[in-house]
Protein backbone atom coordinates (compact mmCIF):
# COMPACT_ATOMS: atom_id res chain seq x y z
CA UNK A 1 0.00 0.00 0.00
CA UNK A 2 3.03 2.40 0.76
CA UNK A 3 4.22 1.81 -2.77
CA UNK A 4 1.29 2.26 -4.32
CA UNK A 5 1.05 5.77 -2.66
CA UNK A 6 4.85 6.70 -2.78
CA UNK A 7 4.70 5.64 -7.12
CA UNK A 8 1.30 7.96 -7.15
CA UNK A 9 3.29 10.83 -5.42
CA UNK A 10 6.37 10.75 -7.69
CA UNK A 11 3.80 10.70 -10.76
CA UNK A 12 1.82 13.69 -10.10
CA UNK A 13 5.04 16.20 -9.07
CA UNK A 14 6.59 14.68 -12.80
CA UNK A 15 2.72 16.17 -14.29
CA UNK A 16 2.98 19.04 -12.53
CA UNK A 17 6.44 19.70 -13.88
CA UNK A 18 5.53 18.95 -17.11
CA UNK A 19 2.46 20.90 -17.13
CA UNK A 20 4.36 24.04 -16.09
CA UNK A 21 7.35 23.49 -18.59
CA UNK A 22 4.33 24.09 -21.17
CA UNK A 23 3.45 27.02 -19.77
CA UNK A 24 6.74 28.69 -18.79
CA UNK A 25 7.42 30.68 -22.04
CA UNK A 26 4.13 32.17 -21.69
CA UNK A 27 4.59 33.94 -18.60
CA UNK A 28 6.04 37.18 -18.78
CA UNK A 29 9.91 37.82 -17.72
CA UNK A 30 10.54 41.15 -16.22
CA UNK A 31 14.25 42.32 -17.96
CA UNK A 32 16.84 44.38 -16.46
CA UNK A 33 17.15 48.41 -17.19
CA UNK A 34 19.56 49.19 -19.66
CA UNK A 35 20.65 52.75 -21.29
CA UNK A 36 22.51 53.60 -24.48
CA UNK A 37 24.32 56.75 -24.84
CA UNK A 38 25.34 58.59 -28.35
CA UNK A 39 28.20 59.82 -28.91
CA UNK A 40 29.46 56.91 -26.63
CA UNK A 41 32.60 59.30 -27.01
CA UNK A 42 34.13 62.47 -27.03
CA UNK A 43 35.73 65.09 -24.93
CA UNK A 44 34.99 67.49 -22.01
CA UNK A 45 32.33 69.79 -23.03
CA UNK A 46 31.03 67.32 -25.48
CA UNK A 47 27.06 66.95 -25.62
CA UNK A 48 25.62 63.80 -25.37
CA UNK A 49 22.37 62.37 -25.37
CA UNK A 50 21.32 58.99 -22.54
CA UNK A 51 17.85 56.82 -23.89
CA UNK A 52 17.03 53.67 -21.49
CA UNK A 53 14.25 51.00 -21.78
CA UNK A 54 13.14 48.83 -18.99
CA UNK A 55 12.35 51.47 -16.24
CA UNK A 56 8.43 50.08 -15.84
CA UNK A 57 8.70 49.09 -12.62
CA UNK A 58 10.88 52.52 -11.60
CA UNK A 59 8.01 54.49 -13.07
CA UNK A 60 7.22 57.56 -11.10
CA UNK A 61 10.46 57.10 -9.13
CA UNK A 62 12.93 59.74 -9.17
CA UNK A 63 15.92 59.09 -10.75
CA UNK A 64 19.13 60.70 -11.95
CA UNK A 65 21.82 60.52 -14.25
CA UNK A 66 25.59 60.29 -13.25
CA UNK A 67 28.63 60.56 -15.00
CA UNK A 68 31.39 58.66 -12.59
CA UNK A 69 30.06 60.33 -9.91
CA UNK A 70 29.34 63.55 -11.17
CA UNK A 71 25.83 64.29 -11.51
CA UNK A 72 24.55 65.70 -14.81
CA UNK A 73 21.19 65.15 -15.25
CA UNK A 74 19.18 65.10 -11.76
CA UNK A 75 14.74 64.15 -12.03
CA UNK A 76 15.08 61.67 -14.77
CA UNK A 77 11.59 60.05 -14.87
CA UNK A 78 10.32 57.08 -16.44
CA UNK A 79 7.22 57.01 -18.64
CA UNK A 80 4.72 54.91 -19.25
CA UNK A 81 6.02 51.37 -20.95
CA UNK A 82 9.03 51.61 -18.94
CA UNK A 83 11.16 54.05 -21.15
CA UNK A 84 13.32 57.04 -20.18
CA UNK A 85 13.26 59.99 -22.32
CA UNK A 86 16.37 61.42 -24.54
CA UNK A 87 18.01 63.17 -21.71
CA UNK A 88 20.70 65.47 -23.05
CA UNK A 89 23.82 66.14 -20.89
CA UNK A 90 27.35 67.56 -21.11
CA UNK A 91 30.65 65.99 -20.29
CA UNK A 92 32.22 67.57 -17.14
CA UNK A 93 34.64 69.33 -16.99
CA UNK A 94 38.68 68.30 -16.56
CA UNK A 95 38.05 64.59 -17.36
CA UNK A 96 41.04 62.77 -17.43
CA UNK A 97 41.11 60.21 -21.13
CA UNK A 98 40.22 56.67 -20.53
CA UNK A 99 36.83 54.81 -20.09
CA UNK A 100 34.29 56.40 -17.68
CA UNK A 101 30.71 55.21 -16.47
CA UNK A 102 27.27 57.33 -17.33
CA UNK A 103 24.87 55.39 -14.73
CA UNK A 104 21.44 55.96 -14.32
CA UNK A 105 20.49 55.80 -10.44
CA UNK A 106 18.05 56.29 -7.83
CA UNK A 107 17.43 58.03 -5.22
CA UNK A 108 19.77 55.80 -2.65
CA UNK A 109 22.17 55.67 -4.81
CA UNK A 110 21.47 52.11 -6.31
CA UNK A 111 22.98 51.81 -10.00
CA UNK A 112 19.89 50.75 -12.14
CA UNK A 113 21.69 50.89 -15.20
CA UNK A 114 25.45 52.24 -16.62
CA UNK A 115 26.87 52.10 -19.86
CA UNK A 116 30.61 53.39 -21.13
CA UNK A 117 31.49 56.82 -22.40
CA UNK A 118 35.34 56.71 -23.58
CA UNK A 119 37.27 60.34 -23.11
CA UNK A 120 40.06 60.63 -25.80
CA UNK A 121 43.84 61.56 -24.85
CA UNK A 122 44.60 64.90 -26.14
CA UNK A 123 47.26 64.84 -28.87
CA UNK A 124 48.31 67.08 -31.52
CA UNK A 125 49.90 65.63 -34.79
CA UNK A 126 52.21 67.37 -37.57
CA UNK A 127 52.15 67.49 -40.92
CA UNK A 128 55.49 66.87 -41.03
CA UNK A 129 57.97 65.79 -38.27
CA UNK A 130 61.52 67.69 -39.78
CA UNK A 131 61.40 70.62 -41.61
CA UNK A 132 63.27 73.77 -41.90
CA UNK A 133 63.07 77.16 -40.42
CA UNK A 134 60.21 78.86 -42.54
CA UNK A 135 58.78 75.65 -43.71
CA UNK A 136 54.95 75.69 -43.46
CA UNK A 137 53.44 73.02 -40.87
CA UNK A 138 49.84 72.24 -40.00
CA UNK A 139 48.93 71.10 -36.67
CA UNK A 140 45.89 68.62 -36.24
CA UNK A 141 44.76 68.52 -32.81
CA UNK A 142 42.04 65.97 -30.90
CA UNK A 143 40.94 65.43 -27.59
CA UNK A 144 40.54 68.94 -26.31
CA UNK A 145 37.64 70.50 -24.33
CA UNK A 146 35.19 71.62 -26.73
CA UNK A 147 34.99 75.01 -27.89
CA UNK A 148 38.20 76.23 -25.88
CA UNK A 149 40.76 78.47 -27.30
CA UNK A 150 43.41 76.19 -27.73
CA UNK A 151 47.02 77.99 -27.91
CA UNK A 152 50.54 77.00 -29.75
CA UNK A 153 53.98 77.41 -28.78
CA UNK A 154 57.12 76.59 -30.34
CA UNK A 155 59.91 76.05 -28.03
CA UNK A 156 63.79 76.94 -28.39
CA UNK A 157 65.57 77.50 -24.64
CA UNK A 158 65.65 78.93 -22.89
CA UNK A 159 62.51 80.96 -24.92
CA UNK A 160 59.03 80.25 -26.37
CA UNK A 161 57.47 81.42 -29.28
CA UNK A 162 53.61 82.18 -29.68
CA UNK A 163 52.44 80.25 -33.00
CA UNK A 164 49.00 81.05 -33.25
CA UNK A 165 45.24 80.44 -31.77
CA UNK A 166 42.67 78.04 -32.93
CA UNK A 167 38.91 77.27 -31.25
CA UNK A 168 38.37 73.71 -30.76
CA UNK A 169 35.29 72.01 -32.17
CA UNK A 170 32.32 70.26 -30.72
CA UNK A 171 34.39 67.51 -31.26
CA UNK A 172 37.58 68.63 -29.58
CA UNK A 173 39.32 69.21 -32.57
CA UNK A 174 40.54 71.79 -34.29
CA UNK A 175 43.98 72.60 -37.27
CA UNK A 176 46.24 75.10 -37.18
CA UNK A 177 49.30 75.97 -39.49
CA UNK A 178 52.21 78.30 -38.77
CA UNK A 179 55.47 78.91 -40.42
CA UNK A 180 58.86 77.53 -38.27
CA UNK A 181 60.43 80.06 -36.20
CA UNK A 182 64.22 80.42 -35.77
CA UNK A 183 65.83 77.25 -33.93
CA UNK A 184 68.55 75.39 -33.50
CA UNK A 185 69.63 72.29 -35.29
CA UNK A 186 67.63 69.35 -33.18
CA UNK A 187 64.34 68.57 -31.45
CA UNK A 188 62.05 71.50 -30.94
CA UNK A 189 58.84 71.15 -29.31
CA UNK A 190 55.39 71.99 -30.04
CA UNK A 191 52.91 72.32 -27.60
CA UNK A 192 49.18 73.19 -27.57
CA UNK A 193 47.35 73.75 -24.47
CA UNK A 194 44.07 75.31 -23.17
CA UNK A 195 42.71 77.02 -20.23
CA UNK A 196 40.85 73.85 -19.02
CA UNK A 197 43.99 71.84 -18.67
CA UNK A 198 44.20 69.59 -21.62
CA UNK A 199 47.81 69.78 -23.63
CA UNK A 200 49.62 68.01 -25.99
CA UNK A 201 53.01 68.44 -27.63
CA UNK A 202 55.00 66.74 -30.71
CA UNK A 203 59.06 67.18 -31.51
CA UNK A 204 60.06 69.12 -34.46
CA UNK A 205 63.30 68.12 -35.88
CA UNK A 206 64.96 71.10 -37.14
CA UNK A 207 67.56 70.44 -39.84
CA UNK A 208 69.93 73.09 -41.78
CA UNK A 209 68.75 75.13 -44.29
CA UNK A 210 70.77 77.94 -46.33
CA UNK A 211 70.07 80.87 -48.86
CA UNK A 212 72.02 82.42 -51.58
CA UNK A 213 71.21 86.21 -52.48
CA UNK A 214 72.69 85.56 -56.10
CA UNK A 215 73.07 81.99 -56.91
CA UNK A 216 74.49 83.71 -60.34
CA UNK A 217 76.61 86.69 -59.60
CA UNK A 218 79.36 88.37 -61.22
CA UNK A 219 83.15 89.09 -60.50
CA UNK A 220 82.18 92.17 -57.78
CA UNK A 221 79.16 91.44 -57.20
CA UNK A 222 77.96 91.74 -53.50
CA UNK A 223 76.32 88.13 -52.61
CA UNK A 224 74.50 87.38 -48.91
CA UNK A 225 74.34 84.09 -47.79
CA UNK A 226 72.63 83.32 -44.90
CA UNK A 227 71.64 80.08 -42.61
CA UNK A 228 69.24 78.55 -40.33
CA UNK A 229 68.92 75.75 -38.06
CA UNK A 230 72.66 75.23 -37.53
CA UNK A 231 74.08 74.99 -34.19
CA UNK A 232 74.16 77.35 -31.92
CA UNK A 233 76.64 80.21 -31.02
CA UNK A 234 78.71 78.19 -33.92
CA UNK A 235 81.40 79.52 -36.60
CA UNK A 236 80.86 79.22 -40.38
CA UNK A 237 83.20 80.04 -42.78
CA UNK A 238 82.15 80.36 -46.42
CA UNK A 239 85.21 79.27 -48.82
CA UNK A 240 84.98 80.01 -52.48
CA UNK A 241 87.92 77.69 -54.50
CA UNK A 242 89.27 76.89 -51.76
CA UNK A 243 89.56 80.41 -50.35
CA UNK A 244 87.60 81.73 -47.41
CA UNK A 245 85.12 84.28 -48.98
CA UNK A 246 83.27 85.57 -45.27
CA UNK A 247 82.96 83.81 -41.55
CA UNK A 248 80.35 84.38 -39.60
CA UNK A 249 78.93 83.44 -35.95
CA UNK A 250 75.80 81.48 -35.90
CA UNK A 251 73.14 82.95 -32.90
CA UNK A 252 71.78 81.25 -30.41
CA UNK A 253 68.79 79.98 -32.58
CA UNK A 254 71.33 78.81 -35.35
CA UNK A 255 70.97 81.49 -37.84
CA UNK A 256 74.06 83.47 -39.20
CA UNK A 257 74.47 86.00 -42.15
CA UNK A 258 77.87 86.39 -44.25
CA UNK A 259 78.35 88.56 -46.99
CA UNK A 260 81.00 88.70 -49.55
CA UNK A 261 82.30 89.98 -52.97
CA UNK A 262 83.12 87.84 -55.96
CA UNK A 263 86.70 87.77 -56.28
CA UNK A 264 88.41 88.11 -59.98
CA UNK A 265 88.13 85.06 -60.96
CA UNK A 266 87.02 83.16 -64.90
CA UNK A 267 83.13 81.89 -65.87
CA UNK A 268 82.41 78.37 -64.66
CA UNK A 269 80.12 77.02 -61.93
CA UNK A 270 81.88 76.67 -58.38
CA UNK A 271 80.91 75.07 -55.18
CA UNK A 272 80.55 77.19 -52.67
CA UNK A 273 81.19 75.39 -48.81
CA UNK A 274 80.04 76.62 -45.95
CA UNK A 275 82.07 74.92 -43.31
CA UNK A 276 80.46 74.63 -39.56
CA UNK A 277 83.03 74.59 -36.71
CA UNK A 278 85.59 72.97 -39.34
CA UNK A 279 83.64 69.54 -39.38
CA UNK A 280 80.13 69.49 -41.07
CA UNK A 281 80.33 71.05 -44.63
CA UNK A 282 77.27 72.23 -46.60
CA UNK A 283 77.56 73.41 -50.19
CA UNK A 284 75.80 75.24 -52.65
CA UNK A 285 76.17 75.20 -56.76
CA UNK A 286 77.66 79.36 -57.20
CA UNK A 287 77.58 80.21 -61.06
CA UNK A 288 80.29 83.47 -61.69
CA UNK A 289 79.07 84.81 -64.95
CA UNK A 290 81.06 87.03 -66.92
CA UNK A 291 80.83 90.96 -66.94
CA UNK A 292 80.99 94.16 -68.73
CA UNK A 293 81.30 97.76 -68.23
CA UNK A 294 80.74 100.22 -70.41
CA UNK A 295 81.29 103.97 -69.73
CA UNK A 296 78.58 105.85 -71.60
CA UNK A 297 75.43 104.14 -73.18
CA UNK A 298 73.59 106.69 -74.50
CA UNK A 299 75.39 109.59 -77.36
CA UNK A 300 75.67 110.36 -80.65
CA UNK A 301 77.60 109.56 -83.83
CA UNK A 302 81.13 108.83 -82.99
CA UNK A 303 81.07 108.85 -78.88
CA UNK A 304 83.97 107.19 -77.88
CA UNK A 305 82.63 103.93 -75.67
CA UNK A 306 85.11 101.94 -73.13
CA UNK A 307 84.57 98.65 -72.59
CA UNK A 308 85.97 96.82 -69.62
CA UNK A 309 85.71 92.82 -69.14
CA UNK A 310 85.98 90.74 -66.12
CA UNK A 311 85.00 86.66 -65.86
CA UNK A 312 86.09 86.07 -69.61
CA UNK A 313 88.39 82.97 -70.78
CA UNK A 314 92.06 83.55 -69.71
CA UNK A 315 94.37 84.99 -72.74
CA UNK A 316 91.54 84.20 -75.52
CA UNK A 317 91.15 87.13 -77.64
CA UNK A 318 87.72 88.87 -77.10
CA UNK A 319 85.56 90.46 -80.15
CA UNK A 320 83.39 93.38 -79.29
CA UNK A 321 80.87 94.09 -81.77
CA UNK A 322 77.86 97.04 -82.79
CA UNK A 323 74.74 95.40 -83.33
CA UNK A 324 76.46 93.13 -86.30
CA UNK A 325 79.46 95.59 -87.01
CA UNK A 326 82.58 94.21 -85.67
CA UNK A 327 84.00 96.88 -84.07
CA UNK A 328 87.53 95.77 -82.29
CA UNK A 329 89.44 93.03 -80.55
CA UNK A 330 91.41 92.48 -77.28
CA UNK A 331 93.07 89.82 -75.63
CA UNK A 332 92.00 88.91 -72.32
CA UNK A 333 94.93 89.12 -69.97
CA UNK A 334 95.22 86.26 -67.17
CA UNK A 335 92.49 86.78 -65.02
CA UNK A 336 90.07 86.98 -67.43
CA UNK A 337 90.01 91.02 -68.08
CA UNK A 338 90.43 93.24 -70.37
CA UNK A 339 89.88 96.65 -71.39
CA UNK A 340 88.57 98.42 -75.24
CA UNK A 341 87.31 101.64 -76.62
CA UNK A 342 86.00 102.43 -80.20
CA UNK A 343 83.48 105.10 -81.76
CA UNK A 344 80.35 104.51 -82.20
CA UNK A 345 79.32 104.44 -86.04
CA UNK A 346 76.72 105.62 -88.06
CA UNK A 347 73.96 104.08 -87.04
CA UNK A 348 69.66 105.09 -86.58
CA UNK A 349 68.92 106.06 -83.50
CA UNK A 350 67.08 104.29 -80.70
CA UNK A 351 68.83 100.95 -79.11
CA UNK A 352 71.81 99.02 -80.36
CA UNK A 353 73.77 96.11 -78.65
CA UNK A 354 77.31 96.19 -77.86
CA UNK A 355 78.07 92.62 -77.51
CA UNK A 356 81.30 91.26 -76.29
CA UNK A 357 81.92 87.33 -77.09
CA UNK A 358 85.07 85.15 -76.61
CA UNK A 359 83.56 82.12 -78.32
CA UNK A 360 82.42 80.67 -74.80
CA UNK A 361 81.22 83.64 -73.00
CA UNK A 362 78.81 86.39 -73.92
CA UNK A 363 77.97 89.41 -72.38
CA UNK A 364 75.93 92.56 -73.95
CA UNK A 365 74.95 95.97 -73.35
CA UNK A 366 72.43 98.80 -74.65
CA UNK A 367 73.56 101.80 -76.19
CA UNK A 368 70.80 104.23 -76.81
CA UNK A 369 71.51 106.76 -80.06
CA UNK A 370 70.35 109.95 -79.55
CA UNK A 371 67.36 111.34 -81.31
CA UNK A 372 67.22 114.66 -81.24
CA UNK A 373 66.34 116.22 -84.64
CA UNK A 374 69.13 118.98 -86.23
CA UNK A 375 68.29 122.53 -86.37
CA UNK A 376 66.36 123.99 -89.50
CA UNK A 377 68.49 125.39 -91.96
CA UNK A 378 68.85 129.21 -92.42
CA UNK A 379 67.47 130.19 -96.22
CA UNK A 380 70.25 132.35 -98.24
CA UNK A 381 69.80 132.68 -101.76
CA UNK A 382 67.90 132.89 -104.01
CA UNK A 383 65.50 135.30 -101.67
CA UNK A 384 62.12 135.81 -101.28
CA UNK A 385 59.99 137.46 -104.19
CA UNK A 386 63.58 137.36 -105.81
CA UNK A 387 63.37 136.91 -109.72
CA UNK A 388 66.68 134.73 -110.81
CA UNK A 389 68.02 132.99 -113.91
CA UNK A 390 66.66 129.00 -114.96
CA UNK A 391 69.85 127.50 -113.87
CA UNK A 392 69.17 129.56 -110.58
CA UNK A 393 72.23 128.74 -107.77
CA UNK A 394 70.83 127.90 -104.17
CA UNK A 395 72.43 128.49 -100.67
CA UNK A 396 71.68 127.35 -97.12
CA UNK A 397 73.17 128.03 -93.62
CA UNK A 398 75.77 124.84 -92.44
CA UNK A 399 73.33 123.05 -89.96
CA UNK A 400 75.77 121.53 -86.63
CA UNK A 401 74.69 118.70 -85.06
CA UNK A 402 76.45 115.92 -82.41
CA UNK A 403 75.74 112.89 -85.15
CA UNK A 404 78.05 114.34 -87.90
CA UNK A 405 78.06 114.31 -90.71
CA UNK A 406 74.61 116.32 -91.94
CA UNK A 407 72.77 115.98 -95.04
CA UNK A 408 70.40 117.63 -97.15
CA UNK A 409 67.24 117.41 -98.88
CA UNK A 410 66.05 120.39 -101.04
CA UNK A 411 63.34 120.77 -102.99
CA UNK A 412 61.39 123.23 -105.44
CA UNK A 413 57.69 122.63 -105.93
CA UNK A 414 54.84 124.91 -108.33
CA UNK A 415 52.94 125.38 -105.17
CA UNK A 416 53.54 126.41 -101.40
CA UNK A 417 52.27 123.04 -99.85
CA UNK A 418 54.68 121.20 -101.77
CA UNK A 419 51.98 118.90 -102.73
CA UNK A 420 54.14 117.51 -105.87
CA UNK A 421 58.01 118.72 -106.11
CA UNK A 422 58.95 119.21 -109.22
CA UNK A 423 62.53 118.84 -108.10
CA UNK A 424 64.18 116.43 -105.12
CA UNK A 425 67.96 115.97 -104.29
CA UNK A 426 68.64 114.06 -101.50
CA UNK A 427 71.71 113.81 -99.25
CA UNK A 428 73.36 116.69 -100.54
CA UNK A 429 76.53 117.19 -98.19
CA UNK A 430 77.31 120.89 -98.63
CA UNK A 431 74.89 123.26 -97.87
CA UNK A 432 74.46 124.86 -102.06
CA UNK A 433 73.29 123.46 -104.79
CA UNK A 434 72.89 125.03 -108.25
CA UNK A 435 70.76 124.13 -111.08
CA UNK A 436 72.18 122.28 -114.44
CA UNK A 437 70.73 122.99 -117.65
CA UNK A 438 69.03 119.91 -117.82
CA UNK A 439 67.31 121.07 -114.72
CA UNK A 440 66.72 124.86 -115.92
CA UNK A 441 63.27 125.84 -114.61
CA UNK A 442 60.69 127.61 -116.82
CA UNK A 443 59.47 131.01 -116.66
CA UNK A 444 56.84 131.56 -114.32
CA UNK A 445 53.43 132.94 -115.69
CA UNK A 446 51.92 135.82 -114.78
CA UNK A 447 51.23 136.00 -110.96
CA UNK A 448 52.72 132.63 -110.14
CA UNK A 449 56.03 131.78 -108.25
CA UNK A 450 58.47 128.92 -107.94
CA UNK A 451 59.27 127.61 -103.94
CA UNK A 452 62.15 126.01 -102.68
CA UNK A 453 62.99 124.74 -98.62
CA UNK A 454 65.55 122.43 -97.50
CA UNK A 455 66.01 120.09 -94.13
CA UNK A 456 68.83 118.73 -92.21
CA UNK A 457 69.44 115.08 -91.70
CA UNK A 458 72.14 113.68 -89.26
CA UNK A 459 74.01 110.55 -88.81
CA UNK A 460 71.80 109.21 -86.81
CA UNK A 461 69.00 109.28 -88.77
CA UNK A 462 67.28 111.82 -87.32
CA UNK A 463 65.28 114.14 -89.74
CA UNK A 464 65.09 118.16 -88.88
CA UNK A 465 62.34 120.09 -90.29
CA UNK A 466 61.75 121.80 -93.33
CA UNK A 467 62.76 125.65 -94.15
CA UNK A 468 59.92 127.82 -94.47
CA UNK A 469 59.04 128.25 -98.50
CA UNK A 470 60.69 130.82 -100.33
CA UNK A 471 59.21 131.85 -103.12
CA UNK A 472 61.05 133.32 -106.15
CA UNK A 473 60.37 133.75 -110.01
CA UNK A 474 62.56 133.35 -113.24
CA UNK A 475 62.62 135.29 -115.90
CA UNK A 476 62.00 134.66 -119.49
CA UNK A 477 63.86 132.87 -121.85
CA UNK A 478 65.65 135.56 -124.76
CA UNK A 479 65.38 133.27 -127.68
CA UNK A 480 67.42 135.48 -130.64
CA UNK A 481 70.56 134.70 -131.81
CA UNK A 482 73.52 137.37 -131.07
CA UNK A 483 73.91 139.08 -134.13
CA UNK A 484 69.97 139.64 -133.55
CA UNK A 485 70.57 140.96 -130.04
CA UNK A 486 73.36 143.51 -131.62
CA UNK A 487 71.15 144.69 -133.97
CA UNK A 488 68.49 145.26 -132.03
CA UNK A 489 70.74 147.32 -129.37
CA UNK A 490 71.78 149.69 -132.07
CA UNK A 491 68.45 150.50 -133.18
CA UNK A 492 67.75 150.99 -129.67
CA UNK A 493 70.71 153.35 -129.30
CA UNK A 494 69.40 155.63 -132.96
CA UNK A 495 66.20 155.25 -131.63
CA UNK A 496 67.66 157.12 -127.96
CA UNK A 497 69.74 159.63 -129.85
CA UNK A 498 67.23 161.14 -132.48
CA UNK A 499 65.09 161.41 -129.50
CA UNK A 500 67.45 163.53 -127.75
CA UNK A 501 68.17 165.28 -131.07
CA UNK A 502 64.68 166.23 -131.23
CA UNK A 503 64.05 167.56 -127.37
CA UNK A 504 67.37 169.68 -128.15
CA UNK A 505 65.61 171.40 -131.24
CA UNK A 506 62.22 171.61 -129.83
CA UNK A 507 64.17 173.67 -126.53
CA UNK A 508 66.17 176.00 -128.84
CA UNK A 509 63.04 176.91 -131.10
CA UNK A 510 61.51 177.62 -127.26
CA UNK A 511 64.40 180.14 -126.68
CA UNK A 512 64.25 181.84 -130.17
CA UNK A 513 60.32 182.62 -129.65
CA UNK A 514 60.90 183.97 -126.41
CA UNK A 515 63.88 186.51 -127.64
CA UNK A 516 61.62 187.58 -130.23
Amino acid sequence: MKIKLRASFIFSILLLVVILAAIAPALPVSAAPSISISPSSGVSGTKATVSGTSFASYSGDKLSLYFDNIEVAPDIVAVAGGSIAQTAFTVPDKIIPGNHFVTVKDVSGNILAQTKFFVAQPEIVLSRWSATVGSTITATLAGFHTGQLVTFYYYTAPEQDLLTTQTANDLGECTAQFNVPAGSSGSHEILAQDDMGDFASANLEITPALNISLPVASVGDRVEITGTGFNSNDEVDIKLYGHTMAMANTSYRGSFDALFNVPVIKAGIYSLEIQEAGVNIRSLDFTVTPKINVNVLTGNVGTTIQVEGVGFEISTLVQIDYDTQEMTTVVADNTGSFSASFNIPVSAAGPHNIIVTDGLNSEQAVFDMESTPPPVPDTYVPKQDSTVKAEVAFAWGTVYDPSEPVSYTFQISRTRDFAQPILEKANLSVSQFTLSKAEALLPNRQFTNYYWRVRATDSASNVGAWSRPVAFQVQPYNTLPQWANYILIGIGLLLALVGVARIWRGLTSLKTEKKA
